[in-house]
């Protein structure tokens, strides 16, 4: 599709009102639409929060010296568009990251494709139209896997040669520096922490002790690459700290929080702890076992969640240790009023077998038929996700769950997100094209799981089909929130919209 047909998409995707849901909470009075070919590639979708969203993709044609072109777009929080352009890379970068924090989004390219060599940078004001490009000329080759802006800098993490590296570039000095402190080949890489209230960058990785257990260590630096100070944890006994988010509060310092495990560092973690990083004596960091939580068994059917619950009460009586084991994505700490609240998704990995009726004789090298197989893996699964809500000192003040027994995906990311009303906190997630909604107030259950479908940008629109690797769902600013993905639409009732069309969308949800 040229650039051209592009614009004249444009003046026909129109903002659609759309009606509040039956229950009153939830609305969805926007949709966005942009009509694609079947071989054109989804956008990427970046919040700029309040100041709208900028979407971003690589163009199919290019330059006469084979360039790439990029074209960017930005969207305000009506879904209008207020900026389109194009850039132009040079074809010896490769699209890596992005990143967004303070009115600034930055687009990173790397020279090299599995390890970086030059990195260039494109940022984009909210406050102008024009772009920036800035190359750093990297001397130490690395396997990306982290990309934050904070300020006037960017942070980099990865490794070299299996071992952590975390690299700097600061715009107003034109700078790159390599953070000090990380080579270490008992470390490994958990988190780059750039939202917090400070004007500090958080670094947290995950270190292997002499007792190989394994504790976890946080540094903090400037965004010139100075170290401002680093803070060692290690768990007590025989457990280990899995891993672990930080949440930045005025009122209570910095806390730490994710999964703990026993022994050596393993997939499966036994519980949730909170450490306060300020506290001083050797009870900083609190533990909260999975078979302690109030509700954490909610998503499992009646009569296994009886049995389970059983069982806790007899080994509680006996004096046995409780050993629930699971694997549990950790998000972002949310703080909300005078709490602090985790959202974890449990899930486990799932596994496919792939047959053959070919392979090979160890003597003759000649295909031979012996129906051979071998298991795939087929993405992960996810059963529910937990809630907690803790005070600035770590103290446990209430936990909740959401069952959700429907979601897969291939990579570990955020699905479970919160709105938060006065005196009552929405759960909601997407799958196929449908909003799945439970309502709480702290551990009490107020409105039960329920479905909402997405709605079409018209009247008389069908939806023919929905591409469920390419849906998402992810929080906006406040309570608002995009749905996004690729639909295939039929329409045979409105004049001047085709019969058919693929789209990509975007679904402005409200909750009120």
């Amino acid at each position: 599709m040229t650039f051209n047909m592009h614009l004249k998409f444009v003046f026909l995707i129109i903002i659609l009102s759309f009606g509040e849901s039956v229950i009153g909470q939830i609305s969805q009075p926007l949709r966005y639409e942009i009509e694609i070919d079947n071989f054109t590639d989804e956008y990427y979708i970046v919040s700029a929060k309040e100041n709208g969203l900028f979407l971003f993709k690589e163009m199919d044609k290019r330059t006469e010296d084979n360039e790439s072109i990029w074209e960017i777009i930005r969207l305000d929080t009506s879904l209008q568009e207020v900026n389109r352009s194009e850039v132009i890379i040079n074809n010896k970068f490769s699209f890596r990251g992005y990143s967004y924090d303070n009115g600034q989004f930055v687009m990173l390219f790397q020279e090299g494709y599995d390890f970086a060599k030059d990195l260039l940078f494109l940022t984009f004001s909210i406050n102008s139209d024009t772009f920036k490009s800035y190359v750093y000329e990297n001397v130490v080759p690395i396997r990306l896997s982290e990309f934050e802006v904070k300020n006037d800098a960017v942070v980099l993490g990865g490794n070299v040669n299996m071992r952590t590296v975390v690299l700097m570039y600061n715009f107003t000095a034109k700078r790159g520096v390599v953070l000090p402190g990380f080579y270490d080949e008992r470390s490994s890489l958990l988190q780059i922490v750039s939202k917090t209230d400070d004007d500090w960058i958080r670094v947290i990785t995950s270190d292997r002790l002499p007792s190989k257990r394994y504790g976890i260590t946080v540094r903090a630096f400037n965004t010139m690459g100075e170290p401002i100070f680093q803070e060692n944890l290690q768990a007590k006994d025989d457990l280990s700290l899995t891993d672990g988010r930080i949440i930045n509060s005025s009122d209570g310092g910095n806390l730490l929080a994710g999964t703990y495990s026993i022994k050596r560092r393993t997939e499966t973690s036994r519980g949730i702890y909170v450490a306060d990083l300020e506290r001083e004596n050797q009870d900083k960091i609190r533990y909260y076992n999975y078979a302690n939580l109030e509700n954490f068994f909610n998503y499992m059917k009646e009569r296994r969640k009886d049995r389970v619950l059983k069982r806790i009460a007899r080994k509680k009586i006996k004096g046995k240790k409780l050993r629930f084991s699971y694997r549990l994505f950790v998000q972002d700490i949310v703080r909300q009023d005078n709490q602090n609240i985790l959202i974890g998704e449990a899930y486990y990995p799932t596994y496919s077998n792939r047959s053959s009726g070919y392979g090979y004789s160890s003597y003759t090298y000649d295909a031979v038929f012996n129906n051979t197989s071998s298991q795939v893996f087929d993405g992960y699964k996810y059963t529910h996700a937990v809630i907690i809500a803790f005070d600035d000192d770590g103290k446990l003040l209430w936990d909740n769950s959401f069952e959700i027994n429907d979601l897969k995906s291939f990579q570990l990311e955020e699905h479970v997100h919160l709105a938060f009303l006065e005196n009552e906190i929405v759960m909601l997630y997407l799958f196929n094209q449908e909003l799945k909604i439970k309502v709480i107030k702290g551990s009490e259950l107020i409105e039960g799981k329920f479905t909402e479908s997405l709605k079409l940008m018209y009247e008389s629109d069908e939806m023919k089909s929905n591409d469920e690797e390419l849906e998402g769902l992810k929080q906006w600013y406040g309570n608002n929130f995009y749905a996004y993905g690729v639909n295939r639409v039929k329409n045979l009732k409105e004049k001047n919209i085709k019969l058919n069309r693929k789209v990509f969308f975007i679904n402005k949800i409200v909750v009120e």
